[in-house]
């Protein structure tokens, strides 16, 4: 039985090249769209303004990075680098385990 290709096969200096590409398009229209978003908001503070920009913006650039990805083809790479970030922010958030003898 033929292990599936895209599994093991290493990346490329094409497939690098791809996922700038897709960093590029996914800053640039997070960017766009902070500029459309952000007005609505009507916040003067600057303290609260950068604090909801984060809360805000962050979420949609991880919703365009996977939409970005899976339109060229690397969602899986995206996908599995955003789960191993996820995991490494929630790390100090974990209850550590109690060792009993």
């Amino acid at each position: 039985m033929e292990k599936d290709q895209n599994i093991s096969k290493k990346p490329t200096g094409w497939d690098y090249i791809l996922i700038l590409i897709i960093f590029a398009i996914t800053g640039s229209t997070a960017a766009y769209l902070s500029k459309l978003i952000m007005p609505l908001t009507g916040i003067e503070n600057t303290f609260l303004y950068i604090v909801v920009y984060i809360l805000l913006i962050t979420p949609i650039y991880q919703v365009l990075l996977l939409g970005y990805a899976f339109l060229f083809g690397k969602y899986r790479y995206f996908l599995d680098k955003q789960k191993k970030l996820g995991r490494w922010i929630a790390r100090p958030f974990r209850k550590k385990r109690q060792i009993t003898s």
